[in-house]
């Protein structure tokens, strides 16, 4: 995951580094243009036309990319902001003294304006910085970090964990240390100590975390045959396992080799989807879509609310905590189809519910008002997900998020469709919908996730208009 990551975030700076330089140019151009040459004496000389300036763009993208290469810029290893800053700022520097050189080599010091240079320089700087903390918050979801516990040798986890420190600016956080068994949990070290293996299932709930990584303490290799069972749970669960070692147990996952650092070798276990640049191109294609979704239909939002605060009285967006990627918490969004104490009738409800396991349905709910049942069969109440989506909470495609009481009375193997961030629509949705049982509904996910791609997410969001425009399955 790391060196796909390294490879995700590298491309992407490259193509934002470009885009900022090519931007930082015109804008500097332009700006020169735009303040007459006789107010300031240091700007004083004709503009020449910007052909002129295309040989200095052609040597800035290909100077640039080589300056930033050599001084890490892309590099795999990871970067805080403040040293990332300091050491654009230093490649900039570089480049500049380049770009001058090559100037006055080319003979064109008489036609190229100075200020025009300075005044890129500068903003190049700014753009740089700024494109690539976007490129970080919208391909690392928002700055949510990814959770990762670490388990083994108390050396062993210790290194281990600050290696994944090291690259916390990636995404990557460390949760926490869980012990073999062979250190005391009260043991003092730099990160919080959660548990024992033994504790690990529950542990990686409560922490919300993607990941556990072990690292066994040297020597003991053979004790992991001891810990397929805890794997297993794991996997079950949805929680991917890496281990730095070149032992592989018997699991059903795909498997996958990667490496912290230089020198750590992982072998993945994971039954969740974890291509990166997949999973980043669909992240951006939730952020377009869901952005221009909210512009386009704003009249029709705004006609919604007027409904449904003349139809019942009390709130017109209906919020509940529910869990997202791996158990997260975050605030769902939909229109209020139901009267305001809609929560505190649910338990006299519960005889008629027509759903079996934790999830309540109920056709013909005495909580909903008219208003609020049309809106139901049209799904019009979950367009406020659009910010959801947008957020990052949710993607258009995956299993419908779960409130908090049902997602705790979950079999182990059914966690599992939480390793995949909540949708708007998925198999469920094209497939009964409320008709289903709630056993082929939590295994529809599952099918989801395990067979899941770019191509399967449109064919799915294609399918969802007719059932959503026939009201299949709708209650």
């Amino acid at each position: 995951m790391i060196a796909e990551r390294a490879r995700l975030i590298n491309g992407a700076y490259v193509v934002s580094d470009a885009l900022a330089t090519v931007l930082a140019l015109a804008l500097a151009y332009t700006l020169r243009g735009v303040v007459p040459g006789d107010s300031m004496p240091f700007l004083s000389g004709s503009l020449p036309p910007f052909g002129w300036y295309l040989p200095v763009l052609g040597c800035i993208l290909l100077t640039w990319p080589l300056v930033f290469y050599a001084l890490g810029l892309y590099g795999r290893q990871g970067r805080t902001l403040n040293s990332e800053v300091s050491t654009i700022l230093g490649a900039v520097a570089v480049g500049g003294l380049l770009l001058i050189a090559f100037i006055f080599g080319a003979r064109q010091g008489h036609v190229i304006s100075r200020p025009v240079i300075l005044l890129f320089l500068l903003l190049d700087f700014a753009f740089v910085v700024g494109l690539r903390r976007f490129v970080r918050a919208l391909l690392l979801g928002g700055g949510i970090h990814r959770r990762i516990i670490v388990a083994g040798g108390r050396r062993e986890a210790e290194g281990a964990a600050n290696l994944v420190n090291a690259h916390r600016d990636w995404g990557l956080e460390v949760a926490g240390l869980v012990s073999d068994g062979r250190w005391e949990p009260s043991a003092v070290t730099a990160f919080p100590v959660l548990g024992t293996y033994a504790d690990l299932p529950r542990v990686a709930q409560e922490q919300h975390a993607g990941e556990v990584l072990f690292a066994p303490a040297t020597g003991e290799l053979a004790d992991l045959q001891a810990l397929s069972p805890i794997i297993a749970r794991l996997e079950e669960q949805g929680t991917m396992v890496r281990v730095a070692m070149e032992f592989l147990p018997r699991s059903v996952s795909r498997l996958s080799f990667d490496q912290l650092g230089d020198e750590f070798p992982l072998v993945t276990f994971s039954r969740a989807p974890g291509a990166e640049v997949r999973l980043a191109v669909r992240r951006v294609a939730d952020v377009v879509l869901a952005a221009a979704l909210l512009v386009l239909l704003s009249p029709l939002l705004i006609v919604i609310a007027v409904g449904v605060k003349l139809a019942s009285p009390g709130p017109v967006l209906f919020r509940q905590v529910r869990c997202g990627l791996h158990g997260r918490r975050f605030t769902f969004l939909k229109f209020r189809t139901m009267r305001i104490d809609a929560e505190r009738l649910k338990p006299l409800l519960e005889p008629f519910n027509e759903m079996d396991g934790p999830a309540f349905k109920m056709t013909n709910d005495p909580r909903v008002f008219p208003f609020g049942g049309f809106l139901r069969r049209t799904s019009l109440d979950e367009l406020p997900q659009l910010w959801n989506i947008l957020r990052g909470d949710m993607s258009f495609v995956g299993p419908r998020p779960s409130v908090v009481e049902e997602v705790n009375q979950y079999e182990p193997w059914q966690r599992r469709r939480l390793s995949m961030k909540p949708g708007l629509t998925c198999l469920w949705q094209i497939s009964g919908r409320n008709e289903l049982t709630f056993e082929e509904w939590m295994r529809l996910d599952l099918e989801y996730i395990d067979n899941w791609s770019l191509w399967l997410d449109i064919k799915i969001a294609f399918k969802t208009i007719p059932a959503v425009l026939l009201g299949r399955g709708a209650k």
